[in-house]
């Protein structure tokens, strides 16, 4: 069976015949298969779970659909370039030289460069910084407990600690990084930790039910990476994160300024957490510039193996977990995890967000159209012909051939495909076809009714069951808030039930740090 498989020979003499030499290149699927192992990645699992995968990658470096599926199942290797601008918060002035912590954003930083209030340590930011447990209710206290930042009046007696934003720039590229998807800062119980405490660091002393050891996460991963070859985490809370293991032979250090006081007028602001999110929200679909390069062609995701991803709290099954999954599956893919950075860094990769962005730039607003109730027959199929028709060759009706020219227009040929490539392209094309089969199914349920028959089911049903199947993150999006306003979806550790099923706008008089509710373990105030 071949990539291009089911007859393209429809083409040949239609206004889509180009579509034929595309997939004459393709690569025969058996040479993505590895050799079989109980345990191994399978392109039936990547069929199986491909709405996940083309999930995964539309959400990969993206704030938002990494808020929403926040329990990330799927590693990258990803690169930074040179002369990058990171940051850095902290109560020293000195530069940093062994592991700590980075943000892409200034924001994210700045709330690490809080000056301390009197009182001395503990009261830190989300997560705290290695080691230490931060305190419940959010960065500032339980709810209620105390005044709004820039409203802190210092005593005589008491003593101050500055707070710093460091500034550092790369000094040269970063090609050995590890991206972990999904929310995998967020210190929660809920399974945001699951591919660093029960597949990364399994071995190690960081309890897997314990979400404060951050540090000895952090610690073990770079041990691995000193091992395998990498030299840096990227991970994301409210705010990507870069864990680099040696600050010194990799950065240049530019500043460090030091923060204001809270009782002087330069330390007066209340409007912090909402304009931290609002920092957040302007990266919700990526973190621009090229700050990062992702190598989609090196994924390799618990999607792709026969693991029980079942979440043991029957509650939430839309949550994905890996504590019931077999050990040997998770060492198998630990084991494939690391030996991405074996491999030679300089092979070809495929845009495969890209791709998937064009399928869902494509289909989402139209598929949301065509689900409409109050749609007339004569407007759904109006939309669906010019959804359609480009893939039809009215002088050989042939619909089987029209839907898999329509579910792999799209996707490219590859001439040296990964094993990943292979089993993401088998994902891909399993939701196009799902999505390009609904459609054409409409279509002929439409076409019936105009000829006279009775309709088998309503056309806008079988839209909304590929909506839910899908589960685009596109579907959630809150659209243009005020200029006072943010759109709000809960991102650890903020937000309620409702931040997440239903994100929407918040305006700047909300104390944001004081919702909560959604998340389990810390942050769940």
């Amino acid at each position: 069976m071949y990539l291009g498989c089911l007859s393209f020979k429809f083409l040949a003499t239609s206004s889509l015949g180009f579509i034929a030499s595309v997939f004459a290149t393709q690569i025969p699927l058996s040479e993505f298969k590895t050799t079989v192992v109980d345990n191994g990645p399978h392109v039936d699992h990547a069929r199986a779970n491909a709405p996940h995968i083309f999930n995964a990658l539309h959400s990969s470096m993206r704030q938002w659909g990494s808020s929403l599926k926040h329990n990330g199942m799927s590693f990258f290797t990803v690169s930074i370039p040179n002369n990058t601008l990171l940051y850095h918060g902290t109560h020293s002035k000195d530069p940093v030289i062994s592991m700590e912590w980075l943000a892409f954003e200034i924001e994210h930083a700045e709330v690490f460069a809080r000056m301390r209030r009197p009182g001395g340590p503990g009261r830190n930011p989300p997560g705290g910084r290695p080691g230490e447990r931060p305190p419940p209710g959010g960065p500032y206290g339980p709810p209620g407990k105390e005044p709004p930042i820039g409203r802190l009046i210092r005593k005589d007696n008491e003593t101050t600690t500055y707070g710093y934003l460091h500034i550092y720039r790369t000094s040269r590229p970063l090609t050995k990084l590890l991206y972990l998807d999904g929310m995998s800062a967020g210190k929660t119980s809920m399974g945001t930790l699951d591919t660093q405490d029960y597949v990364m660091c399994k071995d190690s002393n960081s309890n897997s039910t314990n979400p404060f050891g951050d540090f000895i996460r952090a610690e073990c991963m770079c041990k691995l990476g000193a091992e395998y070859g990498f030299e840096g985490i990227i991970r994301m809370e409210a705010g990507f994160e870069l864990i680099l293991c040696n600050f010194s032979m990799n950065l240049e250090f530019i500043t460090a300024n030091q923060r204001p006081r809270y009782d002087a007028p330069e330390g007066v602001m209340d409007s912090t957490h909402f304009e931290y999110i609002r920092g957040v929200a302007a990266r919700y679909h990526g973190i621009t510039a090229g700050r990062v390069k992702v190598d989609y062609s090196s994924m390799v995701s618990a999607y792709f193996y026969p693991l029980n991803l079942t979440n043991p709290d029957a509650s939430r099954p839309d949550l994905p977990r890996l504590p019931t999954s077999d050990e040997e599956g998770l060492a198998r893919l630990k084991a494939d995890t690391l030996g991405m950075f074996s491999g030679d860094s300089g092979t070809e990769t495929v845009d495969w967000q890209g791709v998937v962005d064009m399928i869902v730039t494509r289909y989402s607003e139209r598929l949301q159209y065509l689900a409409s109730p109050n749609l007339t027959d004569r407007a759904a199929l109006s939309e669906i012909n010019f959804l359609l028709s480009a893939f039809i060759d009215y002088t050989d009706l042939n619909i089987p051939s029209a839907i898999e020219g329509c579910s792999r227009i799209y996707l490219p040929p590859m001439t040296s495909p990964t094993r990943s490539d292979g089993l993401i392209y088998e994902a891909i094309v399993t939701v196009t076809r799902k999505v390009c089969s609904t459609l054409f199914e409409v279509r002929g349920i439409l076409l019936e009714g105009k000829e006279g028959g009775s309709m088998t089911m309503k056309p806008n049903t079988a839209i909304r069951e590929l909506i839910e199947f899908l589960d685009w993150s596109t579907w959630l999006e809150c659209g243009k808030c005020a200029y006072d306003e943010v759109c709000y979806v809960a991102i650890w550790p903020w937000g309620d039930v409702e931040d997440h099923e239903k994100p929407g706008c918040v305006k700047n008089d909300h104390d944001i740090s004081r919702r909560g509710g959604y998340w389990e373990g810390f942050g769940s105030h």
